[in-house]
C-alpha cells in the first residue's frame, strides 16, 4: 500500500473525504501542501512507533564480511535487535557493538528488527494491508489531532489506536511485546 492511500484513508477519519480522494489519485497534493506534509510527518511517526514498540518489521539477508565485523552501514535495513544469526546452517556465537556486528563467521544469515526509513508520498509503506488501512490511519488521526490543538479529539483517535494495537498483538505469534502502561 502506498503511503498517499494510507494518508487518505486518515484524512477520510479525520472527516476530510473530499481531499482524500484528491490525494489518492494523485492530483490535489499542491492544493492542500501543508496538511499532507504534516499528516506525512504523523505517518512517519506513526509508522516508527509501531514498528520499534508493538509490531515488529522482521528482515533476514545474508552478509559477508572479511574480518567477521558486520558494520551495521552495511545492513539492508537500519537494525533494532537481532533476532537470529546462523552460518553454515547452524547458530553462530556474536557480539554487539555500536558501530559494527562482530560474529564468529565471514558469512552470516542474519534475521533482525528493523526500524523502518522516513517515506515520502509515492513510498510503499512497510507494514501490511491490515495495519496500513486501519491502525496506521487512527494513529495519524491522534497525532494530527494534538497538533492542531484538539486535545478531546486526540483523546479519542488515541484510545482507538490503542485498542487497534492491542487487538492486533493478541494475534502475533509471539507474545513477547507488553503493552505500555497506561495511568489511571
Amino acid at each position: 500500500m502506498l503511503v498517499r492511500e494510507v494518508i487518505a484513508s486518515a484524512l477520510i477519519l479525520l472527516g476530510r473525504a473530499e481531499l482524500a480522494s484528491a490525494l489518492a489519485s494523485g492530483a490535489g497534493a499542491e492544493e492542500e501542501k501543508d496538511l499532507t506534509d504534516t499528516l506525512l510527518y504523523c505517518f512517519n511517526a506513526v509508522e516508527n512507533e509501531i514498528a520499534r514498540n508493538y509490531i515488529p518489521l522482521v528482515y533476514r539477508e545474508e552478509l559477508l564480511s572479511k574480518n567477521n565485523k558486520f558494520l551495521y552501514t552495511s545492513f539492508s535495513k537500519t537494525p533494532l535487535r537481532v533476532k537470529k544469526i546462523s552460518g553454515n546452517g547452524r547458530s553462530v556465537n556474536y557480539e554487539i557493538f555500536p558501530d559494527y556486528l562482530y560474529a564468529e563467521a565471514d558469512k552470516i544469515d542474519i534475521e533482525y528488527e528493523y526500524a523502518p526509513r522516513r517515506k515520502r508520498l509515492d513510498d510503499a509503506t512497510d507494514f501490511n494491508d491490515s495495519v496500513c488501512t486501519d491502525i496506521i490511519p487512527a494513529g495519524m488521526a491522534e497525532e494530527y489531532s494534538y497538533i492542531n490543538g484538539e486535545a478531546e479529539a486526540g483523546d479519542i483517535w488515541k484510545a482507538k489506536y490503542r485498542d487497534l494495537i492491542d487487538d492486533i498483538q493478541r494475534t502475533l505469534p509471539e507474545c513477547a511485546h507488553i503493552p505500555p502502561r497506561r495511568w489511571v
